[in-house]
């Protein structure tokens, strides 16, 4: 599979990091372009087109921080930013108009998979996408690296 755009919807999650050297890798051979896409999901109680600047400056930091990970690998990219009710659409359309060759989903790493049906985002983008998806669920972590369920929610003394 000769992958010239690949699309990378970020999040701003641990996975981010891992998804774009993956990313990278596979465009890299092709001397092909890695297309970054931020999904600021607007509630339903706004217009799709409402201004969010909170949420629109963090996305555009994380668009940043992505296209200074991926220009560090020398490969191509392309940044957006959209607003919609859902990602999963949001993706699929995106793939359609930037005619990319395969979008790469990054899927954080939970100790109990509930299964892609549980993401909806993912299930949509599945069945929906115009071109191959490839999944890459975050690597597990090492033993003792993450904190604990009980005290992961937990604040220090003094902090609440």
């Amino acid at each position: 599979m000769h992958i010239k755009r690949l699309l990378l919807p970020i999040k701003g999650q641990r996975v981010d990091e891992h998804a774009l050297e993956f990313a990278c890798s596979l465009v890299r051979h092709e001397h092909g372009c890695v297309c970054l896409l931020s999904v600021i999901e607007v509630p339903r109680e706004y217009a799709v087109d409402a201004e969010l600047p909170g949420a629109v400056a963090q996305s555009e930091a994380l668009l940043r921080q992505g296209e200074a990970f991926v220009k560090s690998r020398k490969v191509k990219v392309e940044a957006d930013l959209l607003q919609a009710r859902d990602s999963g659409p949001a993706i699929v359309k995106e793939a359609q108009e930037a005619r990319v060759d395969a979008v790469l989903l990054g899927l954080p790493y939970r100790r109990k998979q509930e299964g892609i049906a549980s993401h909806s985002d993912t299930a949509y983008i599945l069945e929906h996408s115009p071109c191959p998806v490839l999944i890459f669920r975050e690597p597990m972590p090492a033993e003792g690296s993450w904190p604990s369920r009980e005290t992961a929610g937990a604040t220090p003394e003094g902090q609440r």
